[in-house]
């Protein structure tokens, strides 16, 4: 007999009082694996709360336990609060409920980073609040006031696996904002039947969500953004003859330039089984658990304005890098200076409501297509026609023809469309709840739209990592759905790999909604000053001219239609328990 095999085995060494006092990393890393797994996408390690996926931060959970696919970085965390301002612009009032006095205890599901708590605390000072939320992304309490932060507690938690950890009757108010993202179509009867448990007799819940709505930019406008100079269309043979180049047609031509990338966000939602509708389907199952229930319109915002051309910079001196070239500088078109500097007291949303010149088509070039019609408060979203034979553009019969579709620049600009019907001057049309004040939405100026293309390019970009995963899936399984989107068309990104390829229609995107944007065009309207420019060199400043010729000309082709695309869609929901 072997007796060293009845030895007992050596007790392992007591952790030291080092390795003890070590922190536990809070997040872990995701590499890109070379090879998909057998379900459709890999799983991220669980370690932490939250995984970096490519510098973007992500809860820890997996798809199907968790489908919310928007990252956690600050820039979209910060969205929040400014969709409160906007909601407080709204309703002056942190809720749309009306309430005949304060609630006692609310509840906010999914609360993020804790915004609406803080400001609803403000204006009830005797309400207590929990907020509960997936991942742990609040603001300490300890940061805030002693007399706010008694009344404040945080909760974590998956309400789409597990019962909501509140007793039954508990809260007086329930407020749910923007979760349609992450929770699947047949999810919202659980989740609305457990909010209707933790809710007292009498208690009021709200809902405000809006749609998945994908910001789409006409090829004419993103064409004239990257114009290059023409080529010669012919070849001269050494006989001093001459033919024309063959001219290969791209074998696929997709709607827009950015249509790959819509095709990605509404695969990741699919794949998911959101509904990118929320605004339709809820009221279905609302109805179902709430009595009283008061479902507000949908509300549409479109484009913003085309603003004014941003004035070109100053040219550098000339130096021996351009000194030889032997062209003509054509002139600058001349832009209208901006007035003087008036501070304002606030920045709000309905901004100063104030009235500006609007420059004519003259020798400069400058089309007052560019220029968005500015009105006074007095004639807010009015529809005025030029003629009697054009009709507005947005509420045309088919009979138009095609020179009407041009984009005159008398036509009124719609702020925002209820129900698919844009509201005109003079128009009377019965309110259908009192949830959103119509004269607080015809106080909204033209470029507040600016704020609602913003939140709905933000929201794309938040799910950057999911459209990558999605398209990674379609190059290994269904590479012929790329060809429709001219996936290896492209010149630019020939010679690019998959994941730079990828990249750089994300920077294309984010160029392209930042010229549309115009944010310079927001500030100076705000009182600020046009922000500098660097200097450009002589053969930059004549691209620069040549680039803003190219999108005056393109936007003769502009419809109305196009000008207006919708792009943001929101609905407000009410009931009693």
């Amino acid at each position: 007999m072997n007796f060293n095999l009845l030895r007992e085995k050596p007790a392992k060494e007591p952790l030291t009082q080092p390795q003890l006092s070590q922190p536990i990393p809070p997040v872990t890393t995701v590499t890109e694996r070379p090879s998909l797994n057998a379900k459709r996408y890999p799983r991220p390690l669980k370690e932490g709360q939250f995984v970096y996926k490519h510098g973007k931060r992500h809860h820890s959970y997996d798809n199907e336990k968790a489908p919310y696919p928007l990252s956690y970085d600050r820039n979209v965390l910060e969205i929040e609060a400014l969709d409160n301002k906007f909601n407080y612009f709204l309703k002056n009032s942190a809720s749309f409920v009306n309430f005949r006095q304060p609630p006692g205890r609310v509840l906010d599901l999914g609360c993020g980073t804790g915004n609406w708590i803080f400001e609803a605390a403000k204006g009830w000072p005797d309400c207590t609040f929990v907020g509960f939320d997936l991942v742990n992304v609040q603001v300490p309490t300890i940061l805030l006031d002693s007399s706010v932060r008694c009344r404040i507690e945080w909760r974590h938690g998956n309400f789409l696996t597990t019962r909501l950890p509140f007793d039954d009757d508990e809260f007086d108010h329930v407020h749910i904002q923007y979760i349609a993202r992450g929770v699947p179509e047949n999810k919202w009867g659980v989740l609305l039947d457990e909010v209707n448990r933790v809710l007292s007799p009498g208690g009021s819940v709200e809902i405000i969500e809006e749609d998945v709505v994908f910001p789409v930019l006409p090829k004419w406008f993103t064409a004239a953004l990257r114009s290059r100079v023409r080529r010669e269309s012919t070849v001269h043979l050494p006989e001093g003859t001459s033919r024309p180049l063959p001219v290969t047609p791209s074998r696929n031509i997709p709607p827009h330039d950015h249509a790959l990338l819509e095709s990605l966000v509404q695969a990741v939602y699919e794949e998911r089984f959101i509904n990118t509708r929320p605004t339709a389907v809820l009221p279905g199952y609302f109805t179902s658990y709430f009595r009283q229930s008061i479902i507000g319109p949908v509300i549409q915002f479109p484009m913003p304005p085309l603003a004014p051309l941003q004035p070109p910079p100053v040219q550098l001196p000339e130096t021996s890098v351009v000194r030889n070239l032997d062209v003509e500088l054509p002139p600058a078109p001349e832009f209208p200076q901006p007035g003087p500097i008036h501070r304002p007291i606030s920045v709000s949303f309905s901004s100063t409501l104030r009235p500006s010149p609007i420059s004519t088509l003259g020798s400069s070039g400058y089309s007052p297509l560019l220029a968005a019609r500015r009105r006074p408060a007095s004639v807010s979203f009015s529809s005025i026609q030029t003629s009697s034979t054009r009709m507005d553009p947005i509420l045309r019969t088919n009979s138009t023809t095609s020179n009407q579709r041009l984009v005159d620049p008398m036509t009124s600009f719609k702020r925002f469309i209820i129900d698919g019907l844009a509201m005109r001057e003079g128009e009377k049309m019965g309110q259908p709840s009192s949830l959103v004040p119509l004269d607080q939405l015809k106080r909204l100026d033209d470029r507040s739209l600016a704020m609602h293309l913003y939140r709905s390019y933000q929201s794309v970009l938040a799910c950057q990592e999911a459209m990558w995963d999605e398209l990674k899936y379609r190059l290994h399984h269904r590479k012929e759905e790329l060809i429709r989107y001219g996936w290896d068309d492209d010149e630019e990104l020939e010679e690019l790999q998959t994941r730079k390829k990828f990249e750089k229609l994300i920077e294309r995107f984010q160029s392209d909604i930042h010229a549309r944007l115009s944010l310079w065009s927001s500030l100076t309207e705000c009182g600020f000053e046009v922000p500098p420019r660097e200097p450009l060199s002589k053969a930059e400043y004549i691209e620069e001219l040549r680039r803003r010729e190219c999108l005056v000309e393109a936007c003769k082709l502009a419809t109305a239609e196009e000008l207006q695309e919708p792009c943001r869609t929101l609905r407000v929901l009410v009931g009693y328990k």
